[in-house]
């Protein structure tokens, strides 16, 4: 009988259901997930992997950019010995490197 069959399928479908549902409530760890099915690794993840891409990033760009000097050293040295000549000594001033203030230099 095709019926009969249909219905012991459907009975012991129903009996693996309740088995399962018991097995479920009994056993704590048959609702755990694996943990890359959990959002919150991927959370923690993320947070110090975004710190090595940003890291990374700004690395690039601090080696491809590189700050340039506004004047090289030896123009450094030509500008310097033009403004000292350009410079007028104070009258009180004997040395010209002398510091204004007295109590300014070593002693």
């Amino acid at each position: 009988n095709p019926q009969g069959n249909h219905g012991e399928g459907h009975d012991a479908h129903r009996i693996w259901q309740m088995n399962m549902t018991q097995q479920q409530q009994t056993d704590p760890l048959a609702n755990i997930k694996p943990w890359y099915k959990e959002p919150w690794p991927w959370v923690a993840i993320a947070i110090p992997g975004a710190a090595v891409i940003m890291g990374i990033i700004t690395f690039y760009l601090a080696v491809s950019n590189p700050d340039h000097l506004v004047v090289d050293e030896k123009q450094y040295h030509e500008i310097e010995s033009e403004l000292r000549a350009q410079q007028t000594p104070d009258p009180g001033q004997t040395e010209p490197d002398a510091p204004a203030d007295k109590g300014d230099g070593e002693r």
